[in-house]
């Protein structure tokens, strides 16, 4: 019995390391295809398992951590949302390729998995009718920085002024598309996001970037804030129905008037 033990101590270390390791998660790079009248960039993902989230960049190209049996969550205005289960010959292939064909009608919930082992996927969704967003009258540092003036461009001005910036796509519209994600993931609770969404998970999710350089709001009162805005109209109707900007605009707004309740 005393031989053995070593073995089996051993045999346990193995087994404890192996589960370890297999709970890491590994990096992917994923690619999303599109009919060619539709935009590919800024699409976002949303690992639902790890509360981490990208966007594809301007070929549709991303990249991920997972773990086999992850859930992705992916959203665009351009068409409904979908979900992908990570499989075995994602894990195995380290890629993951999906393919977006038009369909005709429009399914309550569409959940895919890879139909082979070199992680294709090919899923059919209903477009959605978008509107073209008129920025004419401010440019992303209105948005995002929430200037009181505005911007006009004449002919002084540099191209950067009348185009939105990589600050503003990075730590605005990434941020916007991940938020409706996790909000959309838990649209079918009737709790409130109070008991919902962790300091931890919005953390995850943002990096604190945009809540401390774009809305002034430092790390220890990213929850509060959050809990601030849910009452005063942030909800799963707001988070479905409005635009990137209007949201993001909203943000601003809730911000300037919660830290004005900070102050006093």
């Amino acid at each position: 019995m005393k031989k053995q033990l070593p073995i089996l101590l051993g045999i346990i270390a193995f087994l404890n390391v192996f589960f370890i390791v297999a709970q890491e998660r590994e990096l992917i790079k994923g690619q999303i295809n599109v009919p060619e009248d539709i935009e590919v960039s800024g699409i976002s993902i949303y690992n639902m398992n790890s509360l981490e989230g990208t966007i594809t960049g301007n070929k549709g190209e991303f990249m991920l951590p997972v773990k086999l049996n992850d859930k992705l969550s992916f959203s665009s205005p351009q068409y409904q949302d979908f979900q992908v289960i990570v499989d075995k010959g994602v894990m195995q292939t380290k890629k993951i390729n999906i393919t977006i064909s038009e369909a005709i009608t429009e399914l309550e919930e569409v959940v895919v998995r890879p139909y082979n082992l070199s992680g294709d996927v090919e899923v059919d969704l209903k477009r959605i009718k978008t509107k073209e967003a008129n920025l004419a009258e401010f440019n992303s540092a209105d948005v995002v920085a929430g200037y009181e003036h505005t911007f006009r461009p004449d002919e002084q001005s540099k191209v950067e002024n009348i185009a939105m910036d990589k600050s503003y796509l990075t730590h605005g519209i990434n941020f916007a598309n991940i938020f409706k994600v996790i909000f959309k993931s838990y649209k079918k609770s009737d709790d409130s996001l109070k008991n919902k969404i962790s300091e931890e998970k919005v953390r995850e999710m943002a990096n604190d970037t945009f809540f401390k350089e774009r809305l002034g709001i430092e790390p220890e009162n990213i929850n509060a804030f959050l809990y601030y805005a849910e009452s005063n109209g942030l909800d799963n109707e707001m988070i479905e129905n409005s635009n990137n900007l209007d949201l993001i605009q909203f943000l601003i707004e809730q911000s300037k008037s919660f830290k004005a309740q900070q102050d006093n």
